[in-house]
């Protein structure tokens, strides 16, 4: 039986019920609970799967090594191969070869013409919640909008305090129904601001969904007992509420599909995306996905997803940061990985896992008639520009993330440009773009990268990162070659978004095979005998960059550990969990290493909690001398940035330096809202009696009253009246007035979180329990009260055994076993 929470079903009722779907009535709560009554043991199923390996004690080599030849595979048809079949099968496919185990993409049901995926641009990500963010998306000149219920989902849960009734995902899928259903307020307004959708719903991006991951629950909607995957919540709610609005705007089912690991993981969702195709009455197919390939773990299997999800599957994105992520989980007991903060996507092992997506996306993208059926996709470029009101002028640093994007965009597309040569190419021999186009060498060029992600609709921002994309291949070598300009930003000078390649990056550029030294453009030549064998595709080192292909993707990367960068870590998870205890999935952190306000999601705090555990696990090493610093107040606001504990060469990473990393932080973080709280106090003294902005014990007086406003809520401790009346009687003026400003100057967060993410932190990542997915401790804490969330942190970090002890005793509820068990994967 299903129980879905009243409370949801009161508040919103147009999202469930009977719905009329190509031309077939169907009820949302039956075919949930369809859907879970038959796949929800298969997901439990894999999902065990994923910690089961991840507990193994073998060496990464040996359990993370590629399937063997024979290791057979089943898709939702039926059908059985080896892992040998699926890559010959591959391999024949790009090669022209008809044989009995040829396959490839989207060769059944065609790609729809508004998700080609070599359209050229970027594709916008984000929560649709509230509803202006969904008309930014509408508005942002980008080819695809990706509303997201993952990593930059709206919460899934009612923060603690937070007077909410329902959690904010469930408004966020109104919003959806209402914006495709053409239901938009004009002009729209939302706190203040005026919103207006610019397009034309006929050039409107398209539209993706990006479903949660299979290892989340949604405990708003329960069949017998218990909370359904929230994947079928999210997939069902949203194809039976959207799928004639999507229709009739020309516009097509597609889902971005994150967090798939293995074949197994694949084979349940294909099944269940066949299931709801029958239901609907629709060919196998019709729903496509864009699949993020951001697990570590899904590069031993890519090609065997890429099968089982062969009748569907347009596009394969590359992304650092739960990649990234998921290589130092892989790793966690027998590894330390260098600062992540240096392996971006220029290092060499994330080349060769950003070449190795384009190839077999390629390999298999290839139709029979020479169109390509799939690409890859490009990762995140997430900064979010500053606005000229910043108190500390930092909008003088956008020039440098208008510059970041252009060439990280321009180093995308030139990865793309594989060359398949129609004859042998002498060894050693440099092909150019310039031959390739003026016809002095034959074969076919393959243009792969003309799509990639951005967080922000930025104009400037946008561009900035379109221009790479959109240009034609005739563009590419003069944009190299442009005159190389400068901008002056602060005290330093950058180069302009669109100058040509100064000195040094043309050097990088060059190391990574992009150009040569007489800077020009050189795409990937993949003669035909180097990948026509299974053996030669995962074992060439012609291929990789002169290893076998595991070697290249998994041998851990050597670089420094540094304490700056243990800090700098701890600052990014402590902020990015600070705001997801708050309901705020998507948080933009001002990340003082770069100078630039940085847009995080669930797989940044993946980075930084899973590197911060295995250092203090393996009492890591620091390779250079350092400081642990104290807070500053600086042209970037109060930062870390006074030394304070000297840390030199060769020490290890102890639980008790963690802790007086902790302590520096608890201490930033109060000096930090002091800051804010000053600031805040000046805006008001200078509106209602300028005449005593420089009166500091005026400044201070007022500064203590709206700290005690703001330290919990904000307005919990103090109401923004009663601040008010206490700050007239300080400065005098209308305290209408003065309460209208305390206002709008408030904290958007409840501070009173800053202890619990701090405690959160402290217990996770000194315990021996390794949490794979930490953001459910979050999801799980988020909702409680002070008592009963430091009972349930206790527990997590216990054995459960222990747990359960306590509750037979009676020292605790039975949910919190439901919640260790969740939190673990224990299903």
């Amino acid at each position: 039986m299903i129980h879905v929470n009243p409370v949801v079903i009161r508040e919103y009722s147009d999202l469930f019920g009977e719905k009329i779907v190509n031309g077939r009535r169907i009820i949302v709560e039956e075919l949930i609970e369809e859907l879970a009554r038959e796949f929800s043991s298969e997901i439990d199923r894999v999902i065990r799967a994923r910690r089961e390996w991840l507990l193994r004690k073998e060496s990464v080599r040996i359990k993370g090594a590629f399937p063997s030849w024979d290791e057979k595979f089943a898709d939702a048809d039926g059908n059985v191969r080896t892992y040998r079949e699926i890559l010959q099968g591959l391999i024949d496919n790009f090669l022209g070869r008809d044989s009995e185990h040829r396959w490839g993409l989207n060769q059944r049901t065609p790609v729809p013409g508004d998700l080609d995926p070599l359209r050229s641009g970027l594709e916008i990500t984000g929560p649709w919640f509230p509803m202006s963010r969904a008309i930014h998306q509408i508005n942002a000149d980008v080819v695809s909008m990706m509303e997201d219920e993952e990593d930059a989902s709206p919460a899934w849960f009612i923060p603690s305090g937070s007077q909410m009734r329902v959690a904010p995902v469930w408004e966020a899928r109104r919003i959806v129904k209402r914006v495709l259903a053409g239901d938009i307020p004009s002009p729209y307004y939302e706190r203040g601001k005026v919103y207006v959708v610019k397009k034309d719903r006929s050039r409107w991006p398209a539209m993706i969904h990006r479903l949660p991951g299979i290892h989340l629950l949604d405990f708003d909607v329960i069949v017998d007992g218990k909370p359904v995957p929230a994947i079928i919540t999210s997939l069902v709610i949203y194809v039976l509420n959207n799928y004639g609005s999507l229709k009739s705007m020309g516009r097509s089912v597609c889902f971005y599909l994150p967090k798939i690991q293995t074949p197994w993981e694949a084979l349940v969702v294909e099944k269940i995306f066949r299931r709801v195709e029958h239901k609907l009455g629709l060919r196998i197919g019709e729903m496509k996905v864009a699949m993020l390939y951001e697990e570590a773990n899904a590069g031993r299997y890519l090609p065997v997803i890429f099968w089982i999800f062969r009748e569907r599957l347009i596009k394969s994105n590359n992304g650092r940061w739960d990649y990234l992520g998921s290589l130092i989980e892989m790793y966690k007991d027998e590894a330390v990985f260098p600062d992540p903060q240096a392996i971006t996507m220029t290092h060499p092992i994330m080349m060769v896992y950003q070449r190795y997506n384009a190839l077999i996306t390629l390999m298999a993208g290839i139709g029979r008639d020479g169109k390509l059926n799939a690409a890859p996709v490009g990762g995140m470029a997430a900064v979010m520009l500053y606005q000229p009101t910043d108190p500390y002028s930092r909008y003088i640093y956008n020039a440098r993330a208008l510059r970041a994007i252009w060439i990280d965009k321009l180093r995308e597309r030139l990865t793309g440009l594989i060359f398949v040569p129609d004859g042998d190419i002498p060894r050693g021999v440099r092909i150019t773009l310039d031959d390739i186009l003026k016809g002095r060498v034959r074969g076919r060029l393959y243009d792969l990268f003309r799509q990639s992600w951005v967080a922000t609709p930025e104009e400037s921002y946008v561009s900035a990162g379109n221009k790479p994309l959109r240009a034609d291949l005739e563009e590419l070598q003069g944009m190299i070659n442009r005159p190389v300009s400068f901008v002056k930003a602060g005290n330093i000078v950058i180069p302009s978004a669109e100058s040509g390649l100064t000195d040094s990056e043309r050097r990088l550029f060059q190391s990574l095979g992009l150009i040569d030294e007489n800077g020009r453009i050189t795409p990937w030549i993949i003669r035909r005998d180097m990948i026509d064998t299974p053996e030669k595709l995962l074992e060439n080192p012609e291929l990789w960059g002169g290893k076998d292909l595991w070697s290249a993707l998994y041998e851990p990367p050597r670089g420094d550990i540094t304490v700056e960068h243990a800090q700098h870590a701890f600052y990014m998870a402590a902020n990015y969990g600070f705001q997801v205890l708050n309901g705020n999935l998507a948080a933009a952190i001002d990340d003082y290493e770069l100078g630039q306000r940085f847009m995080n999601d669930l797989a940044t705090y993946r980075i930084f909690v899973s590197w911060l555990w295995t250092l203090i696990r393996h009492r890591a090493m620091f390779t250079r001398a350092g400081s642990l610093k104290g807070p500053g107040l600086t042209e970037l606001g109060v930062i870390p940035v006074v030394d304070r504990i000297r840390v030199e060469a060769g020490t290890a990473f102890t639980e008790e330096l963690f802790e007086r990393l902790w302590e520096l932080h608890y201490e930033w973080t109060w000096a930090f809202y002091n800051e804010f709280d000053t600031l805040a106090a000046r805006r008001i003294v200078e509106r209602i009696s300028p005449s005593k902005m420089e009166d500091r014990s005026v400044i201070e007086s007022v500064k203590n009253i709206l700290s005690r406003a703001y330290s919990s809520g904000p307005f919990r401790e103090l109401s923004a009246r009663e601040a008010a009346k206490e700050i007239s009687e300080v400065i005098g003026g209308s305290v209408d007035e003065i309460e209208k400003i305390v206002i709008e100057t408030a904290p958007r967060f409840d501070r009173s979180f800053a202890k619990a993410i701090m405690e959160i932190l402290r217990k996770q990542l000194t315990s021996s329990l390794y949490i794979q997915h930490s953001s459910r401790v979050l999801f799980t804490l988020a909702p409680l009260d002070e008592k009963q969330r430091e009972q349930v942190l206790d527990a997590i970090f216990s054995p459960r055994e222990h747990v359960a002890k306590l509750i037979d005793e009676g020292k605790l509820s039975s949910e919190v076993l439901k919640f260790y068990d969740y939190i673990h994967d224990l299903r």
